[in-house]
């Protein structure tokens, strides 16, 4: 009985806990079914914001075949090379002395200006003494063998864009071009292509460089031979330019990556002298235009001496020089702006030049009045003098007389007829203004 008694007791409790258990239940339903449980799907997080692209118009873009200015002008520029090593600046320093380097070369610029040269662009060359390490076994002078990233970067800080900035504050543009020469031998994918592509991601990601306007961007110096589908290294070919539109348009294509829309100079095969097959496989992109190298014998053109790259003879004289024009240049020259990046012409006793010849006449024989003639018909072309930087400050303007002739006065060497016509270029410009 007591057992039956103390079960009917327990059972009654349990029936009072379920029966308030279910008021419970009703109340915070609301009378509703209940539904199980969804946890709520989380927001997705937004994309990350792309870097803004800067659309600041350039002080000067590729529009077709020409450079042109803001308002729509065409634009041809005319300057002169530097390069930063003690080497070519008569052992101005030594040590790495960054403030030696900077005070001569700025020195330079600021006597070239006042010895009244119309200038308006200036090739700098990233000289590898400032990015080579030293502590490797010296080799040829092509800047990629012995590059340390973390030097180039350093002194592009403190020598490159320093230069670049005074000259840029003198009224000059500034072309880049990387440390070294190119070796005689490339190929897409080898270690010198992999080179560019570091040196042109650096640069073109610098904070002062990147979409600056009065800064351009020569991608390589003198390539030479490329190897080709047929297994062979060449100067010239159908393959063989396509391979050199995929050589560069890789170092293009990082460059634009990194949103740099800076004018960009690509080079030829053999020394820079031949571009026909650029018309078959252009460089594709915005602000894209061909740097040439010109000097005497190249292009069928007259040469007292044959140069030490390709040869050449006198005897050429006006027609030979048009007709290797119209062949290696005129393909590119018709739908992209040229730049001259390297010319100069002397006669062999002075040992000032690379080129050897005579200005000569329009027409006849000799190099310098030929090579302004056939630029100036092209239309598009903007070209450079290489003489020295110290040679032409120390360019006075006075005449010379026939017996007592230097090099820099003397209207056969390339100074002084180069000292006139960037004046006349630079009065035909305000004149259409």
């Amino acid at each position: 009985m007591q057992l039956k008694t103390v079960l009917m007791k327990v059972m009654k409790y349990l029936d009072w806990i379920l029966v308030v258990f279910a008021f419970l239940c009703f109340s915070c339903s609301d009378g509703t079914k209940n539904e199980p449980f969804i946890p709520e799907k989380p927001e997705a997080p937004e994309p990350p914001q792309e870097e803004e692209e800067d659309i600041t118009p350039l002080v000067l873009n590729v529009v077709g075949r020409y450079l042109k200015d803001a308002e729509g002008k065409v634009v041809n520029l005319h300057g002169f090379g530097q390069t930063f090593s003690p080497f070519f600046n008569n052992g101005a320093w030594d040590n790495y002395d960054v403030a030696a380097c900077l005070r001569y070369n700025k020195g330079l610029i600021d006597q070239i200006l006042a010895a009244g040269w119309r200038m308006n662009f200036v090739r700098m060359h990233m000289d590898p003494y400032w990015s080579d390490d030293p502590n490797q076994q010296s080799v040829r002078y092509e800047g990629h063998e012995r590059f340390s990233e973390t030097r180039f970067k350093k002194y592009l800080d403190e020598v490159f864009v320093p230069m670049a900035e005074y000259a840029i504050g003198k009224g000059l543009f500034v072309v880049f071009r990387p440390p070294g020469v190119s070796p005689e031998k490339i190929a897409v994918y080898d270690d010198y292509q992999t080179f560019l592509i570091k040196v042109w991601d650096i640069v073109s990601q610098h904070a002062k460089l990147k979409n600056n306007g009065h800064v351009m961007f020569e991608l390589a110096n003198e390539p030479i031979h490329i190897l080709g589908p047929d297994g062979t290294y060449a100067g010239s070919g159908d393959g063989h330019f396509k391979n050199l539109k995929q050589f560069f348009q890789a170092v293009v294509d990082k460059i634009r990556g990194n949103k740099a829309r800076n004018i960009i100079w690509v080079p030829g095969l053999a020394y820079q002298s031949n571009y026909e097959g650029y018309a078959t496989y252009p460089i594709e992109g915005e602000n894209i235009g061909y740097a040439i190298h010109a000097y005497p014998g190249w292009y069928g053109s007259d040469a007292e001496q044959p140069s030490a790259e390709l040869g050449g003879v006198t005897g050429g004289g006006y027609d030979g020089f048009q007709r290797g024009w119209d062949a290696q240049i005129m393909p590119v020259a018709k739908f992209a702006p040229i730049m001259v990046t390297e010319m100069d012409w002397a006669p062999a006793k002075y040992d000032s030049s690379w080129g050897k010849s005579i200005t000569g006449v329009v027409g006849g024989t000799g190099f310098g009045a030929n090579f302004k003639y056939i630029a100036d018909n092209t239309g598009n072309v903007s070209w450079m003098i290489f003489t020295s930087p110290h040679l032409l400050a120390q360019f006075d303007g006075v005449a010379g007389t026939e017996g007592n002739y230097t090099f820099l006065n003397d209207p056969e060497a390339c100074p002084w007829p180069v000292y006139h016509w960037f004046k006349e270029y630079e009065n035909e410009s305000l004149s259409n203004k």
